[in-house]
């Protein structure tokens, strides 16, 4: 049964959202290409426009099962395959990027169909391969095979090196085996279904030894019938919320699989024709330090879903306090005024919109660095300086992707409570990303966990009598003596600097002095490590990961932007954003001696306020700035046209047909009715 409404509403009042917009110091558009570059708009804005002309895109606010959100993952995926649009993400690195972003925005799931094939399974292939995998790579360049990247296991995550599945040299042959539950590989997006092929870490054994960790890629079904070879089974994970319904996170489990040799991804190490294990890595810490840089792509991506998720937040949020009128100076409903106008609401929310242009910033420089990284490493070159470079960017990958991800589910989160009710639907689309976004805090290294490798390679150079120089400049403030504070000047962005290089400092020292004193008492080097974390170690890798945020963008302001207008709104920009995230280390300035008495908190908090006060007739502009098309965002409460009402109402107007349980329901109240009268 279906009820139809006839209802006749007035007429809405012209949005507010072009007053708001009018008020901006600069253009929107300037500011967009200036800092994502202007190809990258382009590019991104004619995969949008392929997008919107295909009805696989089209999409409405209903939640599909398991098997829908697999079915429609596949044939958006294939599209975007037919679309040819690049061949290898390193040599088509604009093309491939823009696309990724695109998908980001529009469906993780989508995006991670890609970028797993493409960017992880592929990126190991070719880092760690060499010319025998040519074929290979050819057929993952031109999608003939659907990759995965099995790294994780049931018992293993974080601690890589100890993973349990074995791999045994045996007469020209490899087998691999599970030897237990907790060896079975799991977390593998794309293997349940679709994979036919595997970059798979194990332990290497020769002639009964461990050889150690390496990499594999390995066959594991039939193209054509999709069946698993022999030795292998693999099953899905089962129901996950958010976008990641439509990835297929598999588990797979080996029994005495046989491979050829060739599946060893030999570079810098093979096996002779007589069955010897040889080596060009002078230790083993060398070759893992290769593996990790080369493993850092996936955290890299992951910092990119921090982005888009304040991103997001911003965009919805700041659109929608436009349209939201509520109380004012004087009663009656005319008189409203909208919530953005409250000191509040800003508090809320341009702290999250800041973040998010300077996080873009950073990971933009960060991946032009990594690009350059992966080519030499592609390339085959083995070098001190490549060394440094790949611990330099496992230390920095390790600690922005966690400060970068808590702060788009914090975004979002504060987005959804800043716009009521009307954000807990799905046609908000808050909740929804929430859930899409809650797994990058775990996704390539629990946060917590992996912060801990940051620290662990600052205070090892911390130990160094020599100047310290790394191939990204990111650790130059131990060059440096740390100085106290000594009053506000004029350029608040150096002066947040200058307190985050006195931290940086005081927490090495803290950490190590506190080791010390641990390993005198009689503790070893992993209790030593353990015991330190919490408020030092820890601390200094979130510190040493937003110091850079801001030095990076800080520079990008001063070297890279010309047009006037926007080089003075990226100023006040990055200045909220440094006060913002420095104002959460209140304390420990305090605790450190940084500073002594009130003032400085007060005058912080002050300079926070008026900064973002600042912001308040730019912040419209900026939020076109960094949104993406109303196609991708796809939220009701934050379309560009601000009508938010009207789409509600239209929304609504879809949902008015009675479910078949009725039925029952008017029977059973029937039955209640006449009961009453006996």
């Amino acid at each position: 049964m279906t009820t139809h409404y006839n209802i006749k509403m007035r007429k809405m009042t012209a949005p507010l959202i072009d007053k708001y917009r009018k008020l901006a110091s600069f253009d929107w558009r300037t500011f967009k290409n200036t800092i994502e570059g202007e190809e990258h708009v382009i590019l991104k804005q004619k995969i949008v426009d392929k997008m919107k002309a295909e009805p696989v895109f089209q999409r409405d606010f209903r939640v599909l099962s398991l098997e829908e959100s697999r079915e429609i993952s596949h044939k958006r995926w294939k599209k975007i395959c037919e679309w040819n649009l690049f061949k290898d993400p390193y040599s088509d690195v604009d093309q491939f990027h823009a696309l990724v972003e695109v998908l980001e925005g529009y469906d993780q799931g989508n995006a991670a169909r890609l970028f797993l094939h493409a960017n992880v399974f592929g990126a190991a292939v070719k880092s760690q391969g060499t010319e025998r995998h040519a074929e290979i790579i050819k057929k993952i360049d031109n999608n003939e095979v659907v990759g995965a990247f099995c790294l994780t296991e049931i018992s293993h995550g974080s601690n890589t090196a100890e993973v349990q599945t074995t791999v045994t040299y045996d007469n020209g042959e490899l087998i691999f085996n599970s030897p237990n539950i907790g060896a079975i590989k799991c977390w593998a997006g794309n293997l349940s279904h679709s994979a036919t092929h595997v970059v798979v870490f194990a332990q290497l054994h020769v002639a009964g030894k461990n050889e150690g960790f390496h990499g594999f890629v390995v066959q594991v079904r039939d193209p054509i019938t999709f069946q698993t070879l022999p030795g292998i089974t693999i099953g899905d994970m089962g129901s996950k919320p958010g976008a990641w319904q439509g990835v297929e996170n598999g588990w797979l489990k080996f029994d005495n699989h046989r491979a050829p040799l060739i599946a060893l991804l030999n570079k810098g190490c093979d096996i002779t024709k007589d069955g010897k294990y040889v080596t060009s890595f002078k230790s083993a810490s060398e070759k893992q330090s290769v593996s990790l840089g080369t493993l850092s792509v996936g955290r890299l991506g992951i910092i990119g879903k921090g982005v888009t998720a304040s991103m997001m937040a911003s965009t919805i949020a700041l659109r929608y306090s436009v349209a939201r009128r509520q109380f004012g100076p004087i009663k009656g409903v005319e008189n409203e005024i909208p919530v953005f106008e409250y000191p509040l609401q800003q508090f809320r929310l341009f702290p999250y919109l800041t973040a998010s242009i300077c996080m873009r910033i950073f990971q933009k420089k960060f991946f032009e660095h990594f690009t350059g990284y992966m080519m030499r490493v592609i390339q085959g070159e083995k070098s001190d300086e490549l060394a440094k470079f790949s611990r330099e960017i496992h230390a920095l990958s390790s600690g922005a992707k966690p400060v970068a991800t808590w702060l788009g589910n914090e975004s979002l989160a504060e987005a959804r409570k800043a716009c009521g009710g009307h954000g807990f639907l799905h046609l908000s689309r808050l909740n929804t990303l929430r859930d899409d976004n809650d797994p990058s805090m775990t996704f390539e290294g629990e946060n917590f966990m992996i912060l801990q490798q940051t620290s662990n390679i600052l205070l090892a150079k911390s130990k160094s009598s020599a100047k310290i120089l790394t191939p990204m400049r990111t650790m130059e403030f131990f060059n440096h003596q740390p100085i106290k504070f000594q009053g506000w000047t004029n350029d608040t962005i150096s002066d947040v600097l200058q307190a985050y290089r006195f931290l940086l400092h005081h927490l090495i020292q803290k950490t190590n002095s506190d080791a010390e004193i641990l390993k005198k008492s009689g503790k070893n080097a992993f209790e030593v490590r353990n015991e330190t974390q919490v408020h030092r170690a820890l601390n200094l890798s979130i510190i040493y990961s937003e110091n850079t945020i801001i030095e990076w963008t800080k520079e990008f302001l001063e070297n890279e932007v010309e047009d006037r207008n926007v080089k003075e709104v990226l100023r006040k920009v990055l200045t909220l954003y440094s006060l913002f995230v420095l104002e959460r280390h209140l304390a420990t300035l305090y605790i450190s001696e940084y500073t002594t008495g009130g003032q400085f908190g007060d005058q912080l908090r002050e300079k926070l306020r008026s900064s973002i006060f600042s912001l308040k007739n730019e912040a419209i502009a900026l939020v076109d700035s960094i949104a993406p098309d109303d196609f991708i965002l796809h939220s009701v409460l934050g379309a560009s046209d601000g009508r938010v009402y009207e789409r509600i109402f239209a929304e609504f107007q879809k949902n008015t047909k009675q479910p078949e349980w009725i039925c029952d329901l008017a029977q059973f109240l029937h039955k209640n009715s006449q009961s009453s009268k006996l």
